[in-house]
């Protein structure tokens, strides 16, 4: 942010969990509404999270400032002739949505100027696409909730169906602005299409197929002492003796996202403890939970989503294996508890960066050798990878698995999920598995009886 900058991004540590908040210089105290805002959405989350959807509201605060001489918060509490503090929350909402082309004008350049808009022809973008709507996606979301906070019979004298036709009207208008200001962007390439004329539109789930999958195992297999697997990405290092700890580290963390739908901020929570035997000694369970020591010496330390995430899943022998053989011969003794380490000297835990790289140079490997499932050009749909997709591709086939072969119902099948994924009660993502799971059957289904008809016609066409 630049000096000048009436408001500026906060980090505070509260019950300590660090998180961030837009502060005004003028009074040296928290905005208001972004204040409420993450009071009630965000102090249970990550603080690259909370800091995403804070940087832009921190940025919207600005560019309202600059063009309006007032702050955001002093539009919502508007004052009459007499100073009495009135409630605009509505006249607000309006204003901010015919303000987003000109935000996004502001955002995408440089933050030099409030009278930006969209249309001005300018080329000089200082962010990409994808940055732009991350900002626009958090920005929404923030109104949103402003949209649920004041249409409501405590701020409106509106009954219950006309709140719910005015909020409807709101999210619809506010989503439909943020992709008139940014252009739709594909699911894999965050590219914008509209930058992206001439090249395919490529539209697919964001789980990995079998295919995909396969080709990473095979990318992912460390080298042995017999066969070494000339696929593998990390073949070298400045320290050679450090090649076989992290080719057997990496794929340790393919087979845990993969297996058990881990996010990546519970991947790299895990510690050495965290794999607990079963009083019976018949098998070992991974235990999923929040650290709260000190020994954490990440800049910026991984956090669990919510408590709902804290669990216990159950480990195949295979992975236990694999496991024990890291922890036991090639992990070192680092001072710090955690699972996973890097490969330099001071053996830190795995940051959230060096963790994401992992996932950068496996897709290199997939795209030299397995072009066919990369590149657009000759059919490929895998333009990016993330350690994400691995849940997303493990709740699609655990959901099919728990409907097909446990004989679950929905109903069952969900609230399974929901305890393997550490999805809170509320969470309406097994529902969205669940549909994806009907939509699925059914286009199965439907080729089917159009393979059948096929060869009905080709058994009639012979006699």
């Amino acid at each position: 942010m630049d000096a000048k900058d009436r408001f500026h991004l906060t980090r505070f540590s509260y019950h300590n969990h660090l998180t961030a908040v837009v502060q005004d210089r003028e009074t040296e105290l928290p905005a208001l509404l972004p204040l409420i805002y993450l009071q009630s959405w965000g102090l249970s989350r990550a603080i690259n999270t909370v800091q995403q959807h804070m940087v832009s509201i921190c940025q919207w605060y600005n560019y309202w400032q600059t063009k309006h001489n007032r702050s955001f918060d002093e539009m919502v509490f508007e004052r009459d002739t007499y100073g009495a503090s009135l409630l605009a929350p509505l006249n607000a909402l309006d204003a901010a949505l015919s303000d987003y082309a000109g935000f996004t004008g502001y955002i995408n350049y440089g933050q030099r100027h409030a009278d930006i808009g969209a249309e001005t022809g300018l080329h000089q973008f200082v962010i990409s696409s994808a940055t732009l709507d991350v900002r626009l996606g958090s920005l929404t979301q923030f109104f949103i909730f402003l949209v649920k906070r004041y249409v409501s019979s405590r701020y409106t004298g509106l009954n219950s169906r006309e709140q719910k036709s005015l909020f409807d009207s709101y999210r619809f208008r506010f989503q439909s602005a943020r992709r008139d200001a940014c252009g739709r962007l594909s699911v894999r390439s965050r590219q914008s299409f509209k930058n992206t004329s001439g090249t395919p539109v490529i539209v697919r789930e964001r789980s990995l197929t079998k295919q995909e999958m396969d080709a990473i195992v095979l990318c992912a297999r460390p080298s042995t002492s017999r066969l070494a697997n000339t696929l593998n990405p990390w073949q070298k290092h400045p320290d050679s003796s450090q090649i076989a700890k992290v080719q057997i580290r990496n794929y340790l963390v393919i087979r845990l996202l993969s297996n058990y739908g881990l996010r990546l901020g519970e991947l790299l929570l895990l510690r050495t403890r965290s794999l607990i035997p079963y009083e019976s000694g018949t098998g070992h369970a991974l235990a999923v939970t929040t650290y709260e020591g000190n020994g954490d010496p990440r800049k910026v330390p991984p956090r669990l989503k919510n408590s709902w995430s804290e669990r216990l899943v159950e480990l195949a022998p295979e992975d236990v294996t694999l496991w024990e053989m890291y922890v036991e011969h090639l992990r070192g003794k680092p001072s710090h508890p955690f699972l996973l380490v890097n490969s330099r000297k001071n053996q830190a835990p795995l940051s959230i960066r060096a963790a994401q790289e992992i996932f950068d140079r496996l897709y290199e490997a997939l795209d030299r050798h397995f072009p066919s499932l990369c590149r657009p050009e000759i059919g490929g749909t895998l333009i990016t990878l993330n350690p994400h997709m691995f849940r997303f591709t493990w709740a699609t086939e655990t959901f099919q698995a728990l409907v097909e072969k446990d004989s679950c119902d929905f109903e069952a099948a969900k609230d399974r999920l929901r305890q393997l994924g550490g999805w809170s009660d509320t969470s309406p993502m097994p529902q969205k598995y669940a549909a994806r799971y009907i939509a699925k059957s059914a286009n199965d289904a439907n080729v089917r009886r159009v393979n059948g008809l096929r060869q009905q016609h080709r058994l009639s066409d012979s006699k």
